[in-house]
């Protein structure tokens, strides 16, 4: 299945009801990405889905916390990359943040040399080292959040994994 939200108030849906991963997950899979495709349907009415790398990864990593917040549950398999593991990776957003020339396919698809769903894994776990650093907040309550709010965390989550490299 998938999802598609590309402006306020529309949400493309297309599902395979007769694939193996679908009906293995028939009671969770269609709620989470639902909830997914409608935090970012709602973000479209304040700063939008975003044009860079790094409002993309803010917006995936929202969109994660949102279907967490309302289902709970285990984050997804493409939330869960060892991120601190990729230096190089968080180094490299952290150079593209600001480019709206980033090949959306390879961070987020893995069409490129990047593993794949490095974007939706550290989209997800920057929001989450955002949300702990803070009281009461949620990603229901962050739709309209800029994505510069969140720009730091990629700086702490390098200190990190370059302390675990050495």
């Amino acid at each position: 299945m998938l999802g598609y939200a590309p402006r306020p108030g529309l949400i493309h849906l297309t599902i395979d009801p007769g694939h193996p991963a679908l009906l293995a997950n028939a009671q969770s899979s269609l709620k989470r990405m639902f909830a997914h495709e409608l935090h970012h349907a709602a973000r479209w009415d304040g700063p939008g889905y975003g044009a860079t790398l790094g409002e993309a990864l803010v917006s995936e990593g929202l969109a994660g916390h949102f279907a967490q917040e309302l289902l709970g549950g285990d984050p997804e398999p493409w939330e869960t990359l060892d991120i601190l593991s990729m230096s190089e990776t968080i180094a490299l957003a952290q150079q593209m943040w600001s480019r709206d020339d980033h090949d959306h396919g390879a961070w987020f698809f893995g069409t490129g040399v990047l593993p794949r769903w490095v974007g939706y894994s550290l989209g997800y776990q920057m929001v989450g080292w955002y949300v702990r650093q803070g009281e009461r907040r949620t990603a229901s309550g962050m739709v309209a959040l800029e994505a510069e709010a969140l720009r730091n965390m990629l700086a702490e989550m390098l200190a990190l994994a370059q302390g675990r490299d050495r």
